[in-house]
């Protein structure tokens, strides 16, 4: 558990406390999917970009006609290993971004719950009071708002 909720005060009990860890969680899964995907999407733009700069300057400027640079970019076996990379890329860009869709929900809908239900979680008027503190810790702490229900 994050020192910062454990260190919580007598106002919040430990269920909500273990429902707050669990908020960070979903949320540094969420953040993980995110920095991941964007980091394969890099990765394929210069992937792609420097393959398709190959092709231009080596193979169709050094060529005298394009049937002939088509017949050395088919003939050479390199060149379809290359294209199965970016493939794989794409194909690892697409599952990151359901990942990431999956760990969002997952994140937003326990988050709105939690303001939902905050009622529940601060039950007596003296620790209702107190809340504003805890929302406090998250929001600058780990980024997430619990003030609204909406991002």
């Amino acid at each position: 558990m994050e020192h910062a909720i454990k260190t919580l005060n007598h106002h919040t009990d430990e269920a909500t406390k273990q429902t707050l860890q669990l908020l960070v969680d979903k949320k540094r899964k969420q953040d993980t999917f995110k920095k991941r995907e964007w980091r394969w999407r890099m990765s394929c733009c210069i992937t792609l970009g420097l393959f398709l700069m190959y092709i231009y300057f080596f193979i169709f400027k050094q060529s005298a006609s394009y049937s002939a640079s088509i017949s050395y970019f088919f003939d050479r076996s390199i060149h379809f290993w290359i294209v199965m990379f970016i493939g794989y890329q794409i194909g690892m860009i697409k599952y990151l971004l359901y990942k990431k869709d999956k760990a969002e929900k997952e994140y937003h809908d326990l988050r709105k719950e939690m303001v939902k239900r905050s009622d529940d979680y601060w039950p007596k008027p003296a620790d209702w009071k107190q809340r504003h503190q805890v929302f406090d810790l998250m929001k600058k702490e780990f980024d997430i708002n619990l003030y609204h229900e909406t991002k």
